[in-house]
Formats: structure tokens, sequence, C-alpha cells
């Protein structure tokens, strides 16, 4: 411990302090412990398991306009980013049922919710099969050439709900989730 107390640059009590549980040491000197000993400290934050996120924490996740409701695309990519680094939460971030004010809300939660679902080779949840679906068919505003361009590339459960919405808009090529 001496040795370990001398290449930390601390004193002999801290290190014995710390390994009785007398002392919580600071990130500081935690990393030059570890250093001392020829470890490397990594420290991540993330959501704690009572806080993942979930889809039906996106209900309300538009704004409301005379054009009618605007999803908030950034809220939703961050969902489908945090699920594509922790795919393991999937079934359980899309069990419950989002109740949203919004017809178009519900109907592309749903159309995300059978995707993921779909993508990830589970059942899709039971909530989806009474979710509504866009007559006519919804697309964000766009050229005519630009809406084509989002049907060739929207994903079938969007489609199936009537939500012309290119992928990219809402999923982001994995190999750059969390870069």
């Amino acid at each position: 411990m001496r040795e370990l107390a001398r290449l930390a640059d601390v004193s002999f009590t801290t290190i014995s302090r710390i390994e009785t549980g007398a002392m919580d040491p600071t990130v500081g000197t935690l990393h030059r412990i570890l250093d001392a000993a020829g470890r490397e400290l990594h420290l991540a934050v993330e959501p704690s398991r009572q806080h993942r996120p979930a889809l039906a924490d996106l209900a309300d996740a538009f704004t409301d306009s005379a054009a009618g409701a605007r999803p908030d695309w950034t809220r939703l990519r961050s969902f489908l980013d945090f699920l594509a680094r922790h795919p393991d939460d999937v079934a359980r971030a899309i069990t419950a049922r989002p109740h949203s004010s919004s017809r178009l809300m519900s109907a592309l939660l749903a159309g995300i919710a059978e995707k993921l679902a779909d993508d990830h080779r589970i059942p899709r949840p039971g909530w989806t099969h009474t979710a509504p679906k866009m007559r006519p068919d919804w697309t964000p505003p766009a050229t005519p050439r630009m809406r084509e361009e989002y049907r060739k590339r929207a994903p079938r459960q969007l489609l199936d709900r009537g939500l012309v919405i290119d992928a990219n808009s809402l999923w982001r090529d994995r190999t750059t989730v969390g870069s």
C-alpha cells in the first residue's frame, strides 16, 4: 500500500481509508491510484434503469400549428439512437401505449413500435393494432419529387400507417450512433 501511495502521490492513510471503506475518493484521486496500479478509469453516464426512455414518453413530442401537428424529430431520433445503443431495452421501451392528443403522433409512434419489434424479431405490442392510420397519407412538407423519394425509402411499417417518411429522417446509420 505504501508503494501504491507513493506512485499515486497520495498519503498512505488515504489508501488505507479507501480500502477499509472509511473514505470515498474523489474521481481525481481514484484516477491517480488506478493509474499508479496500471489501470485506467472510464466513466459513463447513462439513464438509470427506472429512467430509461420509453416510447410512451414521446406522446407529446410534437408542436401544434395552423398546418397541424409537427413531430419533434430530434426527440424521436434521440430515442431511437438510445435503443440502437441498448437493443436489450427495445421490448421494454415499446410495451406501454403512448397516449397522444395527436392522431399523427399516435400513428407515428405505433409505426415506430412495429418497426422496432419487427427489426428485433419480437412480438409487436398489442396496442399498435388499434392505433390510427393516416388517411390521406401524411408526408412532411416537401416537393413532389422529394415525396416520391421518401416513399421509396419509407419503412413498410410507416407506409402501412399512411406515413410517408424517409427512414433516414428517424433512423441513423448504426455506425454513427453514439459517435
